[in-house]
């Protein structure tokens, strides 16, 4: 009669602990050429939506800006919680999974990493539709500089996580190794 503990037995069933401590964290090139792959795809798409709302005003700039948003999260979002990857990072064999155990991200995390990592620049992409010359060009400064902080924190911390991965609680992981 057996029962019992499953590691006394040889099973090789492992813990959801032992499984997220296993995840070997992305390469910060890797992690950049898909989000450079994930651009092109919705950069696509806003080529297109482009040609059909024209509208030049300034309240068909803030209405495309708006709707780029909601694609972008949308995309984001969608793919992080069904596939656990973005496309560019499906094509890399990238994952962003939950930092803590490995799981597939809810939405509460999904939405949270796409405000730290997408938000300042729909921010900025609505502050520049209303004020130009000058001083959209230091919010667009800080949301650069802030890219490079984000860069920064990914490519130091031992496990790859930037500082967006950290506020949301998400872990970048190759699924290669």
């Amino acid at each position: 009669m057996s029962g019992g503990n499953a590691a006394k037995e040889g099973s090789p069933i492992l813990s959801v602990q032992a499984a997220s401590s296993a995840l070997a964290p992305a390469a910060i090139g890797a992690r950049v050429i898909a989000f450079i792959i994930d651009a092109i795809v919705l950069g696509l798409i806003q080529v297109i939506l482009a040609s059909i709302v024209g509208d030049t005003t300034i309240v068909g700039g803030l209405t495309r800006a708006i709707i780029y948003a909601v694609i972008g999260f949308v995309y984001f979002g969608y793919s992080w919680t069904a596939w656990r990857a973005s496309p560019g990072q499906r094509i890399l064999g990238l994952s962003t999974v939950n930092a803590a155990d490995g799981s597939t991200l809810n939405w509460n995390q999904a939405t949270m990493r796409w405000a730290y990592l997408f938000g300042p620049s729909v921010l900025n992409s609505l502050f520049g539709t209303q004020v130009g010359g000058g001083l959209g060009a230091i919010v667009s400064l800080i949301v650069f500089l802030y890219y490079i902080y984000l860069l920064y924190t990914a490519a130091t911390d031992p496990r790859k996580q930037g500082f967006h991965d950290k506020q949301a609680g998400t872990l970048v992981a190759s699924k290669s190794s």
